[in-house]
């Protein structure tokens, strides 16, 4: 069994021109998928839970969503062997319908080594039956209109912040233009832009922070934090947002099906690099955030840089250049999200498309095997299908914290309850150690998933309503 100190460190290389990808690639398709627009929601949430709470739980939840995900990971193996021991045909790829009503006979040893792809709704139908599938539905379905809208509503509100304020339908359209022509390609397909927006968010970031310190460090906060009554006051709401900020979890297969690596431990080493990263970006971006700004923190943080200036005496050349320069970083940080949500918004149609296709197939065969893979016409259509109505609510609500505090719920619940049941069920009808194992997917992770993430969703939820 490979461990992660053996594997060599990750290494972008050429495009293998076969529909695959790099490692590399997917640790920036996973950072992709989880800065969409949740992490521009933590300073405000930092600012109303306190800091020490805000960055206790960043960690806590970002350890147990790498938990989760190699959970997954665990399944995914465990799916395969009982793929493999039904003689399945290859050709249904991870859309064919694993029969819930066949037996399963005894796995080989040969059969282990050959795992194939199946994807969340798979192995809902497969773990948990029915109603497991129809409940995983609903929660995806819940969770990618709520994230959607938000990503729509953000790019209009970042164009409004500067152009228009009255223009916010017509921003939606443009952001239509822009993110349905991508939402029908494949990820592999769309390395080069998705790797030149991941750059163009690390540069964003950067200058939030380099500006924050240099005003606190300057001038101090802009505004005190806001008052707390309580030691736990804000806590409970924190909890979502965070989430909101990490969840992959539903694009575990779609991100690793194309990448090749060495050893399938491998891919455990890829969302472990992935969560660390970005609970470092958020850690560094929040919590300056938080304390500059206070109470005034927006819900979308970038927002504030809309007013963020430095008193300067304009008589003196160099402060003028100064104070220039600023202005130009600050509408920078404004308008980029708006550029961010264009790489994050058709990754995220790709998988609710792809689920919504998998269900339609489902239907339509009775719950019989499919070994004809879907036309590209019909993949084309489910994506259509997942990306317009996000677009409409977009129109007609465009206030994100009315969105988030919902959407947050059922992320918590598809980050650490649904990985949670479906290891241990994978386990109970597929024993045996995976290529995937480790302390983090054993039988204790997976309960303690369960069970915190039961209480976090419903106490969040609470708090929402």
């Amino acid at each position: 069994m490979s461990t992660a100190t053996e594997q060599s460190p990750i290494n972008f290389t050429p495009d293998e021109g076969d529909g695959t990808m790099a490692p590399a690639y997917a640790v920036v398709f996973c950072l992709n998928y989880m800065m969409g627009s949740g992490y521009l929601t933590l300073p405000r949430a930092f600012a109303d839970a306190g800091l020490v709470w805000g960055l206790s739980i960043l960690v806590a939840v970002s350890i147990g969503a790498t938990a989760a995900a190699e959970c997954l990971l665990d399944c995914m193996a465990r799916a395969g062997w009982i793929a493999a021991a039904r003689a399945l045909p290859e050709s249904g790829g991870s859309f064919c319908r694993v029969p819930l009503d066949a037996p399963s006979p005894p796995v080989t040893r040969l059969q282990r080594e050959a795992p194939r792809p199946v994807q969340l709704p798979d192995l809902c139908a497969l773990y948990l039956g029915d109603t497991g599938y129809a409940a995983y539905v609903t929660l995806i379905s819940g969770y990618m209109l709520g994230s959607l809208w938000c990503y729509a509503a953000i790019f209009a509100a970042a164009l409004e912040a500067n152009l228009a304020p009255s223009g916010h339908v017509l921003y939606v359209g443009l952001f239509a233009v822009f993110v349905v022509p991508l939402s029908l390609k494949d990820l592999a397909d769309q390395k080069a832009v998705q790797t030149l927006l991941a750059f163009g968010r690390v540069v964003m970031l950067a200058v939030m922070l380099v500006t924050a310190l240099t005003y606190l460090w300057s001038m101090g906060p802009i505004a005190p934090m806001p008052k707390r009554t309580g030691p736990f006051d804000g806590v409970a709401a924190l909890a979502p947002v965070v989430t909101f900020s990490l969840v992959l979890h539903h694009s575990v297969p779609q991100i690793v099906a194309p990448v090749k690596v060495r050893s399938e431990f491998d891919k455990n080493v890829l969302f472990r690099r992935a969560f660390v990263g970005a609970c470092l970006l958020y850690a560094l971006f929040a919590a300056p955030v938080a304390y500059l700004f206070g109470e005034k923190t927006q819900s979308a943080a970038n927002l504030g840089w809309a007013t963020y200036h430095h008193v300067h005496d304009a008589s003196d050349p160099r402060d003028a250049l100064k104070t220039r320069l600023i202005a130009w970083l600050a509408q920078f940080v404004v308008l980029y999200p708006a550029v961010n949500v264009l790489a994050t918004y058709p990754l995220n149609v790709i998988t609710f498309g792809d689920a919504l296709l998998a269900a339609h197939r489902r239907f339509q065969a009775n719950g019989e095997v499919s070994a004809t893979p879907p036309s590209r016409t019909s993949v084309r259509i489910a994506r259509l299908v997942a990306a317009v109505p996000p677009l409409i609510g977009a129109c007609i609500q465009p206030d994100i914290s009315s969105v988030t505090n919902v959407t947050g719920c059922f992320g918590l619940f598809l980050c650490a309850v649904v990985p949670g049941v479906l290891s241990l069920a994978a386990r109970r009808l597929a024993p045996g150690p995976t290529e995937h194992a480790s302390p983090l997917n054993g039988k204790a992770a997976a309960v303690a998933l369960v069970l915190v993430g039961l209480v976090l969703t419903a106490g969040s939820l609470a708090a929402a309503l």
